[in-house]
């Protein structure tokens, strides 16, 4: 007797055919599951930066911040402020500290000069740049277990 002469382990399993309803949810699965893949394949899911701007004092401040983000990718932080005159002085930033409790903090570039907090926030304090541009980074990631509250 060969093994392709044994008797099949299934052959006394009873034939039963997928009714309407079966067939209709398998094709239900198979099409969520495309379209998760295909919003995947087209970047939809991941990672998003927005973008927001301020004018005021003759001055321009436009921010880009991770608005979408999971735990452990990167979460850039950039901020630029414009003068049209220039900048006689420190610059000086402030951001509410609920923002840290989000981030891991990795590195400002360029660093801050100084540093002071109170109870609602951070203020970084700047050396003025040459010209009328001034830009930083904050190198952070998101921190593990955040934005879930």
């Amino acid at each position: 007797m060969s093994p392709r002469d044994e008797v099949s382990t299934t052959s006394d399993l009873p034939s039963t055919s997928r009714g309407p309803v079966e067939r209709w949810s398998m094709r239900a699965g198979l099409l969520l599951l495309a379209l998760v893949v295909s919003a995947g394949a087209v970047g939809l899911l991941g990672p998003r930066k927005g973008e927001t701007s301020a004018t005021g004092g003759g001055r321009l401040l436009e921010v880009q911040f991770p608005s979408i983000t999971r735990a452990g990718e990167p979460a850039p932080l950039h901020i630029r402020v414009t003068s049209a005159d220039g900048f006689d002085g420190p610059i000086r930033i402030a951001l509410c500290d609920d923002l840290f409790d989000d981030l891991d903090f990795q590195n400002w570039y360029p660093n801050p000069s100084g540093e002071t907090g109170d109870a609602t926030g951070l203020v970084y304090e700047f050396d003025p740049p040459d010209g009328h541009v001034f830009e930083t980074s904050l190198d952070a990631r998101s921190a593990p277990g955040a934005f879930g509250e």
